[in-house]
C-alpha cells in the first residue's frame, strides 16, 4: 500500500510469490548447482510470464548475475522482484 511497512496480507502475498519464485529456480536449476545460467534464467523468465527481447535479457544478466553468468536464488528474486515493478 506504499507506507513503507509490510502487514500482514502483503507478508502473505510476498511470501507466495518467493514460493513460486523458488519452483521456477528449482525447475529450471537444470545442473542443480544452486545458480542458473544465463540460458536457464531466459527458460526460467518465460516460464514466469515474461517474454524478453534479447537486448533486456542481456542487461538483465548484466546487472543480476555474477561474473561466471550464473544468478543464485537471492539475485534471480531481485530480478523477478524489479520485473513484476516495472510490467
Amino acid at each position: 500500500d506504499g507506507n513503507g511497512k509490510l502487514g500482514l496480507v502483503e507478508f502473505n502475498i510476498l511470501w507466495n510469490r518467493i514460493r513460486n519464485y523458488l519452483s521456477i529456480f528449482r525447475k529450471f536449476d537444470l545442473d542443480k548447482s544452486g545458480s542458473i545460467s544465463a540460458y536457464e534464467l531466459r527458460l526460467a523468465l518465460e516460464a514466469a510470464g515474461y517474454r524478453l527481447n534479447k537486448r533486456l535479457h542481456e542487461l538483465l544478466i548484466t546487472r543480476y548475475a555474477e561474473p561466471d553468468l550464473a544468478l543464485d536464488f537471492d539475485n534471480f528474486v531481485c530480478c523477478l522482484v524489479r520485473l513484476e515493478t516495472m510490467f
